[in-house]
C-alpha cells in the first residue's frame, strides 16, 4: 500500500521524476552509493542489493518506491504532507493535510507485485517477471530502525533490455479514495502515529545517525533528510 494526498498520472520513483529519459542519473546514483559505502564500515553488513533501497528510505533519489504493509501507516502518509526546506531540501517536517488546502479526499494505492520463486532466494527480496520487492526489516541490519517503525517495503518495476522503466503506474491494482476528515478520524491521535514514532531520531535509529554524518560530494540526487517534529 502507498498513502497519497492526491493522485497523479504517473507512479514514478524519485530518480526518474521530471525526465523522459534516464540519462546519466544511474551513474550519479552509483557514485552516491559508493560514497556511503566508503564512509562507514556499517555498509559492510548491508547486502549490495539492499543499499540503494535503504538510501531511498532515508531520502536519496533512487529507482525504488516506498510502500508499507500496514494500513494505519498508509493512512498516516495519506493524511500528512511533507514540507522541505534548506538549500538541498535536507530539512523535512510533516503537517496534517486540510480540506481547504488539499482537497476533500485522500488515497491509498494498492500496488500489485509478484514472487515467482524461480530465482535464487536472497534475504528479504522477492522477484517476479515484472516487479521486485525488498523488505528492509529483513534485508538490512536492525540498526536501521525506520523500516521497522514504518512497516516499510520498497518496490520497483524490473528493467528490460532497453533499460529500466521510468513509470510504474501499470502496477497499481486498485485505489481507495476516502474523505480526508474520515481518514483522520479512523487514525485518531496517539503516540504510535506521530512523527517521532514513524521517523525515530538518530539517537535511537543509529543507522540513521551514521547516514547523516556522511559528507557527500555528489548531491544532485538529494541527501539524507533531517526529519523534525
Amino acid at each position: 500500500m502507498r498513502g497519497q494526498g492526491r493522485l497523479y498520472d504517473t507512479l514514478s520513483p524519485t530518480l526518474y521524476r521530471g525526465i523522459s529519459k534516464q540519462g546519466k542519473r544511474h551513474e550519479r546514483l552509483a557514485k552516491v552509493i559508493k560514497e556511503f559505502c566508503s564512509a562507514s564500515t556499517l555498509f559492510n553488513d548491508v547486502p549490495a542489493y539492499a543499499r540503494e533501497p535503504l538510501l531511498q528510505h532515508y531520502g536519496v533519489k533512487t529507482s525504488w518506491l516506498d510502500l508499507v504493509d500496514n494500513i494505519w501507516v498508509a493512512l498516516w502518509f495519506a493524511i500528512h504532507r511533507a514540507y522541505m526546506s534548506g538549500r538541498e531540501g535536507q530539512y523535512m517536517h510533516f503537517d496534517a493535510r486540510t480540506s481547504a488546502a488539499d482537497g476533500e479526499f485522500a488515497y491509498v494505492l494498492l500496488v500489485r507485485t509478484e514472487d515467482s520463486r524461480k530465482e535464487k532466494v536472497r534475504r528479504g527480496i522477492t522477484k517476479g517477471s515484472c516487479t521486485e520487492v525488498i523488505d528492509l526489516r529483513i534485508a538490512a541490519p536492525s540498526v536501521f530502525l525506520r523500516p521497522h517503525a514504518q512497516h516499510g517495503l520498497l518496490f520497483r518495476a524490473r528493467g528490460t533490455e532497453g533499460g529500466r522503466e521510468i513509470d510504474y503506474a501499470h502496477t497499481i491494482a486498485g485505489i481507495i479514495r476516502f474523505p480526508l476528515d474520515a481518514g483522520k478520524a479512523w487514525l485518531g491521535v496517539g503516540a504510535m502515529h506521530d512523527v517521532r514514532s514513524l521517523f525515530p531520531p538518530p539517537f535511537y535509529d543509529s543507522g540513521y545517525g551514521v547516514l547523516l554524518d556522511v559528507k557527500l560530494t555528489e548531491r544532485s540526487l538529494g541527501v539524507i533528510t533531517h526529519v523534525g517534529a
